[in-house]
């Protein structure tokens, strides 16, 4: 892989970022001022969360809602989707939202380019993206990938991204296979099962609505990112101190969410139904609820849900992530504490627990 292009690509998109910052200080919308307007006695907050629609990838993130949590905070809270971390960081640097949900990328690339933002909590706390092949694959390994299709989901895509690292990482060159962009839903089931690809770079929940049609899937390691941190809430680093409070709210209102989802899936899925009706699908019940539920589960994985540190980042793995953006030639290094902040862990946990998981096992 030459490290230029992936560079070229990601670099584009933090470009648009800063002439968004810069327009924001010419007279764009003041994060601030949504703290002095209330409505109903509630703080409103902009929340910006990259994703392209709403799946059980995000249930939690609609548990928050639908069961009053934000409302418990004192809380008003407009969400809005946009397609890429990229874009969700642009929000955010804008002053078009107060805070966003995002991958690691564009924060960390960004670093350098004026954006000042930082991650105040976690929300992926693994790395999410993956190489993965069909089970019975000849591909055994990365080099073995030489003269393949990978499928991803957009070419310009974080996955797609990941996979030109990886291959670098492991002596080929971008060439050495062929990306190929399978979309999403049925698109993307039907370019696996009809053998238009021949190995994937996309994300857990991605796979796991991959398995949920029928495909039976082998992960090829890649020890870069091994233990490596994933994502979470970021915000400028002005919010971080003019808003604290707001942003203490905030995350523990999505804990409480958090540990509601893990007690009780099922209450959770159904939650994200009444929401937002078109994630129900038209599979029987049945099938829609269970095939929702391990998507959840796959997102609920190594929350740290024993030990009361939701929310809480890891240095290291902040720090392995780094790494393998320095290694592409994407960043230089720094230190992983510039662009976030762990001290507000203990607040985002300040809740009982055992009163949440009581309230979601009595839910119907």
């Amino acid at each position: 892989m030459k490290p230029k292009r992936a560079l070229k690509v990601v670099s584009g998109a933090v470009a648009a970022l800063c002439v968004a910052a810069t327009l924001s200080a010419c007279g764009g919308s003041d994060s601030d001022s949504g703290d002095s307007a209330k409505s109903g006695g509630l703080t409103p907050v902009r929340f910006a969360m990259a994703s392209p629609s709403w799946n059980a990838g995000y249930a939690v993130m609609a548990v928050v809602e639908a069961e009053g949590f934000y409302e418990e905070e004192g809380l008003k809270v407009t969400t809005n989707l946009f397609p890429s971390a990229t874009q969700a960081a642009q929000q955010v640097a804008a002053g078009g939202a107060d805070l966003g949900l995002m991958t690691v990328e564009p924060v960390a690339i960004g670093r350098d380019k004026g954006l000042n933002l930082a991650y105040f909590s976690s929300y992926w706390e693994k790395w999410i993206y993956s190489l993965e092949v069909p089970a019975g694959s000849s591909v055994k390994s990365i080099a073995d990938l030489k003269g393949k299709k990978i499928g991803v989901s957009a070419v310009a895509s974080s996955g797609a991204t990941f996979a030109r690292t990886a291959m670098k990482l492991n002596g080929m060159s971008e060439n050495d296979v062929t990306l190929v962009p399978i979309g999403a839903g049925a698109q993307q089931i039907n370019a696996i099962k009809g053998g238009q690809v021949d190995a994937l770079a996309l994300w857990d929940i991605q796979y796991q609505l991959v398995r949920n049609a029928g495909v039976t899937l082998t992960p090829l390691p890649v020890k870069e990112t091994a233990d490596a941190w994933g994502g979470g809430f970021a915000t400028t680093r002005k919010n971080l101190d003019a808003k604290k409070d707001v942003l203490q709210r905030f995350g523990r209102a999505v804990m409480k969410a958090f540990v509601f989802a893990k007690a009780n899936p099922e209450a959770a899925i159904r939650d994200l139904w009444k929401l937002h009706p078109e994630t129900r699908g038209s599979e029987p019940e049945a099938k829609a609820l269970a095939d929702g539920i391990k998507v959840l589960e796959v997102r609920l994985a190594g929350q740290g849900f024993d030990d009361k540190t939701l929310g809480s980042i890891d240095e290291a793995a902040f720090t392995r992530s780094l790494d393998f953006l320095a290694s592409a030639g994407l960043i230089k290094k720094f230190p992983a504490k510039d662009i976030y902040t762990d001290e507000m862990f203990k607040a985002f946990n300040d809740f009982s627990h055992e009163d949440v998981i009581k309230r979601a096992e009595s839910a119907g």
